[in-house]
C-alpha cells in the first residue's frame, strides 16, 4: 500500500512538472496574449480568363442564358474583383465583381447560398468564374427586376450556387486590390453603373428623415432612405435590410460622400452600402434657409383662407392651386372628406413609387398692402412610419408648376404631428403661429410630401390653410 502511495505521489509530481513546461510553452510562443491564427497561403489557381463580364452581359436577350451553350462547348471563364461585403448583414448570399479595381467597365452579380462569403472573398479580392466548367452543371445568367445575375440553373430560371460546391465555380485568385469607387453624379446614373462600386459626392439624408436610423429597430424589414444631391436636389434611393447590424444606428445628419454598389430595382436606381464606414456624411448640410420673421403679427384680416369645404379638385386648380407629382407619377394629393370634415391627402403607401414626392402650392398671396401677416394651418397624420412632410414658402416663385425647382424655398418652423404609428389621429395639429410679416410681393406656401412606397409611408392631411394680418 505503501508502494503504491509512493508511486502515485511520484507520477503526481512528474505531471504537475510537465503541466508547468506545457504553460511556459505556451507562454514563451504567444507574447502578450496574441493568439494569432495563422496565415493561410493562398495558392494561385492555373486559371485563365477567357472572356470580360461585359461580353458575358452582353449575351442576355431577354430569355434565360445557359452557358453551357456557350463558347462551343469549352470553359468560358471571366475575373473580377470583389466589391460586395456580406459581413454586417445588408448583403446576403450574394456576391458582386466588377472587371477591374479602379475604372471598371462592367460589373455582375453572382448568388451563392452561403451566408458569410466575406470569409473568403473580402472586398479587392480578384477571383475566377468558371461559368461552365468539366464535370459540373452549367451556370445561367437572367435578369431580375432589372439586375442580370448569374447562378445554378433552376428550370427556367436561375437560383442560387450550392454551398457545397461553389468554390469550384468560383476560385480565389492571391491578389488583393485596393478598390477605387467609380465618382459619379445622379445625372450618370444608367444600366452601365449596376454592380458597380461608386462614389456620390455632395449627398445628404433627405429633410424629412432626419433622426431616422438606418433601417428599423424593432423588425427585419428591408427600408429605403431617400438621399438628396446638394447639387441638383435629386434624390436617390438607399436601400438598407433589416438584418443589418447597422440597422438600429441613426442616420448620419451632415452631408458629404456615399459609397455604395450601385443597383436597380425595376425602374429605380438605388445604393446598398456594405457598412456604414461607407457613408461619410460629416460636412454641412444644405437645407434651404429657415424662414424668420420678427416683429407682431395679426388676425384682424383674413387675406387667405381655404378649408377645402364644398370644393373640388377641378375647382382649386381653377383657383390657383398647384398639386404635381415632383417624379411625374401619377399619385398627387388628393380631396378627402371624413366625419364632415373636407382636407388634402398625401401618403406614398401603395405608390409604387420610390421615392414619392408631391407638391401642394397654394395659390399667390399679396402682401404688399398688408402688415403683421401670420400663416396658420393644421396637419393630421395616419400610420406614422416617419417624417414626410416639409411646409415652404416663396417669395420668388413665378406660380408655374415647371419653375418649383428654380424657386427658392424658406421652410418654415410647424408643429406636425408624430403618430400614430396605428389608425389616424383623432384631430388635426394645430401649426402654431408662423411669423410672415418681414415678407413683400407674392407669397406661395408649399407642402411637400417626400416618402417612399418600400420606405415612410406616412398619411399626412392638410386643412385650413389661413393668412392674417392688418390693412
Amino acid at each position: 500500500m505503501k508502494n503504491i502511495i509512493s508511486k502515485i505521489m511520484k507520477t503526481s509530481r512528474i505531471l504537475s512538472f510537465m503541466s508547468i513546461l506545457f504553460v511556459g510553452f505556451l507562454t514563451s510562443c504567444v507574447q502578450d496574449d496574441d493568439y494569432k491564427v495563422p496565415t493561410i497561403e493562398i495558392v494561385e489557381p492555373n486559371v485563365t480568363s477567357n472572356t470580360t463580364i461585359s461580353l458575358v452581359k452582353s449575351m442576355y436577350s431577354g430569355t434565360l442564358v445557359d452557358f453551357s451553350e456557350a463558347n462551343n462547348g469549352g470553359e468560358l471563364i471571366i475575373e473580377g474583383y470583389v466589391v460586395s461585403n456580406d459581413e454586417a448583414g445588408n448583403f446576403y448570399k450574394i456576391l458582386v465583381i466588377q472587371d477591374a479595381a479602379e475604372n471598371p467597365t462592367a460589373a455582375i452579380q453572382l448568388d451563392i447560398d452561403d451566408p458569410a462569403l466575406y470569409d473568403l472573398y473580402k472586398p479587392g479580392r480578384k477571383v475566377y468564374v468558371k461559368l461552365n466548367p468539366a464535370g459540373l452543371p452549367s451556370l445561367g445568367m437572367d435578369n431580375l427586376n432589372g439586375v442580370l445575375h448569374i447562378g445554378s440553373i433552376d428550370g427556367t430560371s436561375v437560383g442560387r450556387i450550392s454551398l457545397n460546391n461553389y468554390q469550384d465555380y468560383i476560385l480565389r485568385s492571391s491578389e488583393i486590390a485596393t478598390l477605387v469607387p467609380k465618382v459619379i453624379t445622379p445625372s450618370e446614373y444608367g444600366d452601365n453603373l449596376i454592380n458597380m462600386l461608386v462614389q456620390i459626392d455632395n449627398m445628404q439624408l433627405s429633410l424629412p428623415e432626419l433622426g431616422m436610423p438606418y433601417a428599423n429597430a424593432d423588425d427585419t424589414f428591408t427600408v429605403n432612405r431617400l438621399l438628396k444631391n446638394c447639387n441638383d436636389d435629386s434624390q436617390t434611393i438607399l436601400r438598407n435590410s433589416g438584418f443589418a447590424d447597422f440597422k438600429s444606428e441613426l442616420f448620419p445628419t451632415g452631408q458629404g460622400s456615399i459609397v455604395a454598389v450601385f443597383s436597380k430595382y425595376n425602374s429605380d436606381y438605388q445604393l446598398f452600402i456594405r457598412d456604414t464606414d461607407d457613408v461619410m456624411f460629416d460636412g454641412e448640410r444644405c437645407d434651404p434657409a429657415i424662414l424668420d420673421c420678427t416683429g407682431s403679427t395679426s388676425t384682424a384680416n383674413v387675406l387667405f383662407s381655404q378649408n377645402f369645404e364644398g370644393t373640388s379638385e377641378a375647382a382649386l386648380t381653377a383657383d390657383g392651386w398647384i398639386n404635381i407629382n415632383a417624379n411625374g407619377g401619377a399619385t398627387k394629393y388628393s380631396l378627402r372628406t371624413f366625419s364632415g370634415n373636407s382636407y388634402m391627402q398625401a401618403s406614398a403607401f401603395s405608390s409604387n413609387e420610390n421615392p414619392y414626392e408631391a407638391w401642394l402650392i397654394s395659390p399667390a398671396v399679396n402682401l404688399d398692402a398688408s402688415t403683421a401677416e401670420q400663416l396658420t394651418f393644421k396637419t393630421n397624420a395616419g400610420f406614422y412610419n416617419g417624417a414626410a412632410l416639409n411646409v415652404y414658402v416663396s417669395t420668388d416663385f413665378t406660380g408655374n408648376a415647371a419653375d418649383i425647382d428654380s424657386a427658392t424655398w424658406m421652410l418654415v418652423e410647424a408643429t406636425l404631428p408624430t403618430g400614430p404609428s396605428s389608425g389616424y389621429g383623432t384631430t388635426f395639429t394645430n401649426s402654431g403661429t408662423i411669423n410672415l410679416s418681414c415678407l413683400e410681393g407674392n407669397v406661395y406656401v408649399a407642402f411637400d410630401y417626400v416618402g417612399s412606397s418600400t420606405g415612410i409611408t406616412t398619411t399626412f392631411q392638410v386643412d385650413d390653410v389661413t393668412i392674417t394680418g392688418s390693412l
